[in-house]
C-alpha cells in the first residue's frame, strides 16, 4: 500500500456513525464505522455538494445525505436513492488493532 495520507486511532469514530476527515490534499471525506469496519466516502453529496458527514449512517448500510434524502452506498460510493444520481468517490481505508489508515482514492463506481 503507498504511504498512508492519515491515521488515526479507531476508538476516536463512533460507533457506528460518521467522522468527517480532512486530508493533508485538501480532500474532504467521511469515514463510516460500523464496528471495526471502516469505509470512506467524498465527504459532497454529488447532487448538490452538501457534506455527507452532516448525514445519517442507515441500518441498511448506506449514507443518508440531510439536504434531499440521497443515499450511497457506504462501502462502494454508489447512489442508492435520489434525487443524485451519480457516485461518490471512495478511498482505501484499511483497520489494524486499534489504527485506521487511510490510503489513496479510488474511482468512483
Amino acid at each position: 500500500m503507498a504511504r498512508p495520507e492519515v491515521e488515526l486511532p479507531l476508538s476516536s469514530l463512533p460507533n457506528p456513525g460518521l467522522l468527517p476527515v480532512r486530508l493533508p490534499n485538501g480532500d474532504r471525506i467521511v469515514l463510516i464505522r460500523r464496528g471495526n469496519m471502516v469505509t470512506a466516502l467524498e465527504d459532497e453529496c454529488s447532487h448538490q455538494a452538501m457534506p455527507l458527514s452532516a448525514g445519517e449512517l442507515l441500518t441498511d448500510g448506506t449514507v443518508q445525505c440531510p439536504w434531499h434524502g440521497a443515499r450511497f452506498d457506504a462501502s462502494s460510493g454508489a447512489c442508492r436513492q435520489g434525487p443524485a444520481t451519480d457516485p461518490v468517490a471512495t478511498w482505501v481505508v484499511t483497520v489494524t488493532g486499534d489504527r485506521v489508515v487511510i490510503g489513496a482514492r479510488q474511482s468512483t463506481p
